[in-house]
This record gives structure tokens, C-alpha cells and sequence, in this order.
């Protein structure tokens, strides 16, 4: 390992120590019953239509005015569980938006085995690069939306309520 690796490599042994081995932190249950909406800006809604519901297979359910703004609009897309991905086109935000500290570097979908596998298919046929990862803790493909945002599709190689580190 290199001088940056190792510093890293401290870093995540101090926060475990400090946070996941520590009951305060880490010693009950969560409060939250699931994730309501994820929101994005979007700069072109008919290509972030056609790419969540053709490339990554979601369904898309609602189109309305951001609410307090009727120049902007909002569509909503089901990620299942009664939870939501939506995407807002705003009418006074610039074209490009630049990833930086408390910026969205991706978001992750859970999916079964086959929508992984058809999300690879659709995405290859229409020229879109993917990304995959896997270890022993999932295996996830990803590829960018048409406005930039990383969308990962992720398969559990272990049971979720396993995921708490020891």
C-alpha cells in the first residue's frame, strides 16, 4: 500500500472504533420505515424518461409543477416499497452542475438478479458504458444518466440486515 492508502486505511479503523463498535452510535434500531423520494435535477425529461423507464426498467407515474414554482416540473418514477426516484427540470438552474463535497457522487437501486442482467442488455444496445463491481457484499453494474447522475442497480451477495460491521 501506499502513504495515502494506509492513512485511509487508519481513517476507516478509527471510525469503526469510534462510531460502529460504540451502542450509542450503532446499538439500536433505525427510526427511519424507508427512503420516500430521492430528487435530481434533470436537464432533459423526455432523455431521463426514456432512460429510467427503457434502460433501467422503472415505471414512471406522476408528471406535476414543482410545488410553489409552475414553471418547473417534476416527474416521479416507483423504485417499489411505496418509495420514489423523481427528477426536476428547473427553469432558472444552468446546464451543468459540478460534483463536489455534499454533492451526489451516484445513488444505488436494489434489484433481483435478472433486472441486473436486462439493465446490462438494454444499456450495451444502446451504447451506454457500464461499470461493474462485485465482492463478497454485493455486485452492482452502473452507467450515467443522461444528466450526469450515477445510477447503480445493485444484487446482495449476503442478507442486508448482515451489512452492520463487527
Amino acid at each position: 500500500m501506499n502513504a495515502k492508502a494506509d492513512s485511509a486505511a487508519a481513517e476507516r479503523e478509527r471510525l469503526i472504533e469510534k462510531y460502529v463498535r460504540d451502542p450509542h452510535y450503532s446499538g439500536f434500531a433505525s427510526r427511519a420505515a424507508g427512503l420516500n423520494h430521492l430528487a435530481f435535477i434533470a436537464t432533459d425529461l423526455d432523455a431521463t424518461i426514456n432512460f429510467y423507464t427503457q434502460v433501467v426498467g422503472l415505471k414512471l407515474l406522476r408528471v406535476r409543477p414543482l410545488d410553489g414554482d409552475p414553471n418547473s416540473t417534476m416527474v416521479f418514477f416507483d423504485i417499489g416499497r411505496g418509495e420514489f426516484l423523481a427528477f426536476l427540470k428547473l427553469h432558472d438552474v444552468s446546464n451543468s452542475v459540478v460534483r463536489g463535497v455534499g454533492g451526489v457522487h451516484h445513488f444505488a437501486l436494489t434489484v433481483e438478479r435478472d433486472q441486473y442482467r436486462e439493465f446490462e442488455t438494454r444499456a450495451k444496445a444502446r451504447g451506454i458504458k457500464c461499470n461493474t463491481i462485485s465482492h463478497e457484499i454485493l455486485d452492482s453494474i452502473s452507467a450515467l444518466d443522461p444528466n450526469g447522475v450515477e445510477v447503480e442497480l445493485s444484487v446482495w451477495n449476503i442478507d442486508p440486515k448482515e451489512m452492520q460491521q463487527k
